[in-house]
């Protein structure tokens, strides 16, 4: 006896016919008719005595039915009881994701890591490079997944992701014609460029003047990779972004060519406050996506 047979009989005992009360139970007249008899037989008595227009409860039934209600009800209340003990002593883990960082880490691995720490909530949001490291360094977030800052001695940054670059151009550009781009192709070229709350546009910009150049920037995009796209399709400059964040399967006109330069990549990784003491919750959820990519753990 379980306490699914007992709730069977409870419905069966107040609807009195095994058609309406399988109905209300989402499943067969056939299973629900196992499940009573397989009861009488653990039971060792008659509980209903079956007529064609329905089931009607014996004696042995009647007295059972109260005390079948109230078995449920304490099951129920225990298990009500549980949960919300185990919601109240849930981590809340506030966790913020630069745009594109959640893509390559992938939702499934998220979802996964939620699956084995089930003592931790993952809260999380989407923030420009700078912002996440705002708000860590503010409390609104406990850590965030982001580009590596720039001589940000107040954060701590664990490397996690390293993802190569490419340059987007439309095919009639003669760079199309290029199996692999350097910086130094690009001089003369309009360039479409991210702004500054991206951590990936100084790196860019770095590479340009070490090429011995000022960029000729037509436009910078704050976050919109569509109209990014769309300029490129129309030939209105090149774009640098990173290979696999690049998604350009409808437009027929762009080509993405690697740029071959070994020190330009595009580094992501974990950032916490550096000035206090790492949280248990932000420990285990590093290490989890460090191990997952073979990486030490902190």
């Amino acid at each position: 006896m379980d306490i699914e047979s007992l709730r069977y009989f409870v419905k069966l005992y107040e609807k009195r016919n095994f058609t309406r009360a399988a109905k209300e139970l989402f499943i067969t007249q056939q299973a629900l008719s196992r499940m009573i008899i397989k009861l009488e037989d653990e039971i060792g008595g008659l509980l209903f005595v079956r007529k064609s227009r329905g089931a009607n409860p014996t004696k042995l039934a009647k007295d059972m039915y109260p005390k079948a209600l109230a078995i449920i009800k304490d099951f129920d209340d225990f298990v009500y009881d549980i949960h919300s003990k185990v919601e109240k002593q849930k981590y809340i883990l506030k966790v913020g994701f630069a745009p594109g960082t959640l893509r390559v880490l992938g939702v499934k691995e998220l979802i996964e890591f939620g699956r084995a720490y089930l003592d931790i909530e993952v809260d999380i949001g989407e923030f420009s490079d700078v912002d996440c490291e705002a708000n860590v360094l503010n409390g609104n977030l406990d850590l965030a997944l982001t580009v590596k800052p720039n001589n940000e001695n107040r954060l701590k940054y664990i490397h996690l992701i390293k993802e190569n670059l490419i340059v987007l151009v439309n095919k009639d550009n003669p760079l199309a014609k290029k199996k692999s781009l350097r910086f130094e192709d690009l001089k003369g070229q309009k360039l479409i460029l991210l702004d500054d709350t991206f951590r990936m546009q100084q790196v860019t910009i770095d590479h340009f003047h070490k090429a011995g150049f000022k960029p000729d920037v037509y436009f910078k995009s704050s976050h919109d990779l569509k109209v990014v796209y769309d300029l490129v399709e129309l030939n209105k400059g090149v774009f640098i972004f990173v290979e696999k964040l690049t998604v350009v399967d409808k437009y027929k006109n762009i080509r993405c060519i690697p740029l071959d330069v070994p020190t330009a990549f595009w580094d992501a990784g974990f950032i916490v406050k550096g000035d206090t003491k790492m949280k248990l919750g932000v420990k285990k959820f590093i290490n989890y996506f460090l191990n997952k990519r073979s990486l030490e753990q902190i």
